[in-house]
């Protein structure tokens, strides 16, 4: 008798136990229905939540055309430069004489602490032009006139107006003016002149796709959604095999012939349902009413039977 039970296949005690289980499911029906329940009270509370905190959504953007560079060479900057040699004169005379339409105000400075201290009477008016060496150069700009941040972290609506933080470098002649220092060392160097090439320049603040911003809140709330959606699966599916572990099932039915793989598998395919039919159940929820509107259903449908799945792998493999 027990050499028959043992010939029997992995898959035939997969399916007994998995009727099994399934048996064990309907006469608990109270814990099951609770194990359905708690992830779509979750899931109105983050629908809740992101109606509350609505997500920042943004259509398509196109490409904005700033300008060119020669648009701004009618400058009325007050340039001080350092240190004065036979080079640094050169290139800033042949930037003033090229690249400006206007007069523009050159003075040399015996030292970069001069030139800080000139700076004082002229305010945002003032450029400074530290050179380093011939070919090397550092501009020296108040802070009104670049960027606060090398990392724009504003909202993308005011990129399309001269108040884009983003756009500064070229609304302040902060670009115009590195251009002309380039193109004034290339002439001094190779006696060609590279300002016609560079003055036509466009300056873009490239376009971008739709998005949707989602503030913090309903961000980090979506993390705990995440978890504690499927921890019902978890915690019902660990009352079960340690009520089993009790009783001495596994040891009894190993006895008896049992395989391993025939002792979990079912319960990784009844809980793998479970899972997948709620995953869908969401993604579907989710993605038709609030707040995922505009991501794939099958994206979200992936992410939250993955996770789902992980759990009771996890579960059953620390339970083993």
């Amino acid at each position: 008798m027990a050499t028959e039970i043992k010939d029997v296949g992995v898959w035939r005690q997969t399916k007994t136990l998995l009727y099994k289980n399934y048996l064990v499911k309907c006469r608990t029906k109270k814990n099951s229905v609770q194990e359905i329940l708690y992830p779509i009270i979750w899931l109105l509370l983050l629908m809740v939540v992101s109606l509350i905190n609505p997500s920042n959504h943004y259509a398509a953007m196109p490409n904005n055309f700033l300008g060119t560079l020669d648009e701004y060479t009618d400058s009325h900057l007050f340039i001080g430069y350092t240190p004065v040699t036979n080079a640094t004169t050169q290139i800033m005379h042949v930037a003033s004489s090229e690249c400006f339409t206007t007069d523009v105000i050159i003075r040399p400075y015996a030292d970069e602490e001069k030139l800080k201290d000139a700076s004082a009477s002229f305010q945002e008016q003032f450029a400074g032009v530290v050179f380093k060496d011939a070919m090397s150069y550092d501009l020296r700009f108040f802070p009104i006139s670049v960027p606060i941040s090398a990392f724009y972290i504003e909202s993308r609506e005011s990129c399309y107006s001269r108040d884009c933080e983003a756009a500064t470098y070229f609304h302040s002649e902060f670009t115009t003016l590195q251009a002309c220092i380039d193109s004034a060392i290339i002439k001094v160097k190779t006696n060609y002149s590279a300002w016609k090439e560079l003055k036509v320049t466009q300056a873009v603040v490239m376009g971008e796709a739709a998005v949707v911003e989602i503030d913090t809140f309903p961000r980090a709330f979506m993390l705990i959604y995440l978890v504690m959606a499927f921890s019902s699966f978890g915690y019902s599916l660990a009352v079960h095999v340690v009520a089993e572990k009790q009783k001495k099932l596994k040891e009894f039915m190993k006895i008896m012939g049992l395989h391993d793989t025939a002792f979990w598998l079912p319960w990784v395919l009844l809980y793998s349902s479970f899972v997948l039919l709620m995953s869908l159940l969401m993604a579907v929820i989710t993605t038709v009413f609030s707040p995922f509107t505009k991501s794939s259903c099958f994206l979200i449908f992936l992410l939250f039977s993955l996770y789902g799945i992980s759990l009771v792998s996890t579960l059953l493999m620390h339970r083993a």
